[in-house]
């Protein structure tokens, strides 16, 4: 039986999701390119990706309550179907190779360096991995109880380390000239066209996304990108947090409740491991749901492969070094393009008649 979900439960699901990556992933690259300028290049990302939503909505209006998958095959045929579903499935691995390999990077630097690693990264991923063979429901469900708590933290965090900010950093702008925030909004456009993924889950909705609500769940990605980068800044100072490794997360050792209770940085690991399994769990459902499909039968073998191949980074020890150069010099630069392409394609799409003889 099919679970339908309502908005405000995916937006929850993508906010969780998608919000980690933010904290994780973009912010030590966009403070590496833009330093002080970073959330200049916020702001410039910003006003590029509301148009880029502008296309998603008109795409996710042509799908209306239609799966990817059935609404792709009508109209460009099956062959351009395994070309573009092709490409997204690599994009998911390669997104779900980052993700397990920072968070498991994170959790042995910062909270069990004397654990072996292979220990985090095999629980890590099989956690990751019955949440997803559990399917969406149980994800969207997770994502709705944790939401609430990871938001509260954020917001604990960010009130607790006021007395150690001092917002005059933020500026002189623009010292280093305007390259360096052109390369910093790359990163972040780079980094948000995982709101894609919301193409695979419109059709589990009581009712289909209008862009009021595309428009809110970017704001607030964003928000979550700007927030920790104008703290880190404020905070650390532009040229240290550009060194930091998880600046987002270096802010949580400053808290200090009383006189005597110092170390709480044990509750970032519940933001980390809440957002990291979420999205996880969801690229690879989606990725199974994509090939899946088509081949039901062989739908937990290809959830298994895609979970073993997102693992072989961390699992086989890749120099973080190595990982963090690849991540910053290819894989934003990369994802634009991708991002881009996929959305010309699929908003051209959506002027191509339905094929006689096609279901939805």
């Amino acid at each position: 039986m099919d679970v339908s979900f309502s908005r405000l439960q995916i937006i929850f699901l993508l906010i969780l999701s998608l919000g980690i990556s933010n904290h994780v992933l973009v912010i030590p690259h966009l403070l590496k390119d833009a330093g002080r300028d970073s959330w200049i290049s916020i702001l410039a990302a910003y006003l590029v990706l509301v148009g880029w939503s502008i296309l998603l909505f008109l795409i996710l209006k042509s799908l209306r309550t239609t799966s990817f998958n059935h609404w792709l095959i009508s109209r460009m045929g099956i062959y351009v179907f395994w070309i573009i579903s092709s490409a997204i499935a690599l994009y998911l691995l390669v997104a779900g190779m980052m993700i397990i390999f920072d968070t498991t990077t994170n959790v042995s630097i910062y909270f069990l360096p004397n654990t072996p690693s292979i220990i985090v990264i095999l629980s890590f991923i099989l956690i990751s991995y019955s949440t997803a063979r559990s399917g969406l429901k149980t994800i969207v469900y997770m994502s709705t109880v944790l939401l609430p708590i990871v938001w509260l933290l954020g917001i604990f965090v960010s009130i607790s380390t006021i007395g150690s900010k001092d917002y005059g950093m933020l500026h002189p702008l623009f010292t280093e000239g305007l390259k360096p925030t052109l390369r910093g909004g790359a990163v972040v456009f780079g980094g948000s066209i995982d709101l894609l993924v919301i193409l695979f889950l419109q059709h589990k909705l009581t009712k289909p996304m209008n862009y009021l609500s595309i428009f809110v769940l970017l704001t607030l990605l964003v928000g979550l990108i700007l927030g920790p980068t104008m703290g880190a800044i404020s905070v650390f100072g532009p040229s240290q947090a550009a060194y930091m490794r998880f600046p987002a997360f270096e802010q949580w050792r400053l808290i200090m409740i009383g006189t005597h209770i110092s170390h709480v940085d044990f509750l970032a690991v519940f933001q980390l491991m809440a957002g990291s399994i979420v999205r996880t769990s969801l690229l690879i459902y989606i990725l199974s749901d994509i090939i899946g499909n088509q081949f039901p039968k062989y739908r937990q073998t290809i959830m298994i492969c895609g979970t073993v191949i997102m693992s072989i980074p961390a699992i086989f020890k890749v120099s973080d070094i190595k990982m963090q150069d690849i991540i910053h010099n290819y894989f934003y630069k990369y994802s634009i393009w991708f991002g881009v392409a996929l959305t010309v394609a699929l908003f051209a799409a959506t002027y191509f008649p339905q094929r006689k003889g096609s279901t939805t």
